[in-house]
């Protein structure tokens, strides 16, 4: 399974957790970029003003809770990592910078054609773009050359062109854009596994990560990763990211590597520090990595981060200060747990946990939603869905969730309806298949 561009800076990776982003696919450029709005039947919409945005017919469209209109659609942009800009290439080669909230460009620069935006640094003033990537980044045909093509989006440097000698992706920015985080894949011609490079901008070289202690990694002691399934989660204060990886019996960490043993860990998350340049590994306990990749999927919250699967529906709580695991709990699997798994794998997504400023941790699997207390992880509430979740993100104002299903987003206050209740609103949106975020909007 392909690693999906999280570090487009979306605050997620998606088909394995509901708060990231996917990578575009392969295919041609629509005859536009962006489309006008449209109106769509909404029932009983929220009081509050919000915009959510849902992928829907393979292109991102924002939506106005309140009346059910289609403010624009756009062919598959990077948002950047607060939501407020968008980035998209336009038909005619331009790299547009567009308003979240009302669609409008409002910078564009020349890019070579037949390129897509692949991700964009926290500061925003540089952004990867490359050929489509391929439905799966392992097996043949691979490449053993890679261009990737870094510009500024307001047009005030001239595109610089990296061309390296292997396989790579472009994974994301450090934190002030001036080193490009690359995925290796191994061997170049028909991958098995990738590394984690760095890119310098400045330098022209390409390096390892290092330690956690800010140690060089040696060569023979990069990790090498082989897992099926991923999702990930940005810190933006931290400038860290956090990826899960599952099914990895034959993977060592470089501390492992370095120490001469291993540690018949299923599951771990891996650590980057965008800031500093380091990595590290946080192990998953039993049962973590057993269950299918899609049913796995984790969130950060107020200085905590969860960790869910849903095998036995064990969920984790760990220190992003220490990065150890401080609590564990068995809340019980998602019912009809397998369909949701089998949704997942054509194009849905099983599992998520979002986090509310209201004290709630939202956990969407399956035909199921749950308020989960962030200190004691007990579940508070529960909801039934008319069907598998398809993306679930908290109210701009933290009070409730949305959460994405066929052919609609439904609104749950997280204060109120208990056990058994129905949504406080409903939105039809026909088509969807992943709700990505909700702003407020712009009045």
């Amino acid at each position: 399974m392909e690693r999906r561009d999280f570090l487009r800076l979306t605050g997620g990776l998606t088909g394995t957790a509901l708060l990231t982003s996917c990578t575009g696919g392969p295919g041609g450029t629509p005859a536009s970029p962006v489309s006008a709005p449209r109106p769509m039947a909404a029932a009983t919409p929220p009081a509050a003003r919000h915009i959510v945005y849902a992928d829907v017919s393979a292109r991102l469209a924002a939506f106005d809770a309140g009346t059910g209109t289609t403010l624009f659609t756009a062919d598959r942009p990077v948002p950047s990592a607060d939501w407020r800009r968008l980035y998209t290439v336009s038909p005619a080669g331009d790299l547009v910078t567009l308003d979240a909230l009302t669609g409008e460009a409002t910078a564009r620069t020349t890019v070579p054609r037949g390129l897509i935006p692949r991700v964009v640094s926290s500061l925003e003033n540089a952004v990867a773009l490359t050929p489509p990537p391929p439905a799966s980044p392992y097996g043949r045909p691979g490449r053993t050359r890679t261009s990737v093509v870094v510009v500024a989006p307001d047009g005030g440097r001239k595109p610089r062109t990296v061309r390296l000698k292997g396989n790579y992706q472009p994974d994301g920015f450090t934190a002030v854009g001036d080193g490009l985080f690359l995925l290796q894949y191994l061997p170049a011609a028909a991958p098995e596994s990738y590394k984690v490079k760095v890119y310098d901008l400045e330098d022209k070289a390409l390096w390892p990560l290092s330690t956690r202690d800010k140690k060089p990694v040696p060569e023979d002691a990069e990790e090498t990763m082989r897992g099926d399934g991923r999702a990930a989660v940005l810190d933006p204060v931290q400038q860290r990211l956090y990826t899960l990886y599952t099914h990895q019996p034959n993977h060592l960490h470089t501390r492992d590597l370095l120490a001469g043993h291993g540690t018949g860990v299923h599951a771990f998350v891996h650590v980057l520090d965008l800031n500093q340049r380091w990595a590290y590994c946080l192990d998953l306990p039993e049962p973590f990595g057993r269950a299918p990749a899609a049913g796995h999927t984790l969130t950060l919250s107020a200085g905590s981060l969860y960790v869910y699967e849903d095998g036995r529906g064990t969920l984790v709580r760990a220190s992003t200060e220490s990065l150890t695991i401080v609590d564990t709990a068995t809340i019980g699997a998602s019912p009809a747990k397998g369909s949701s798994a089998a949704s997942a794998s054509a194009g849905t997504t099983a599992a998520s946990v979002i986090a509310s400023s209201e004290g709630f941790v939202y956990l969407a699997a399956g035909p199921s939603l749950r308020a989960v207390d962030p200190h004691s992880l007990a579940v508070r509430r529960e909801w039934r869905l008319p069907s598998p979740a398809r993306g679930a993100v908290v109210t701009p104002g933290g009070d409730g969730v949305y959460v994405g299903v066929t052919n609609g987003v439904l609104r749950f206050d997280g204060g109120k309806g208990g056990n058994g209740g129905g949504p406080a609103a409903r939105l039809s949106i026909p088509g969807l298949t992943l709700l990505r975020h909700a702003a407020p909007a712009n009045t």
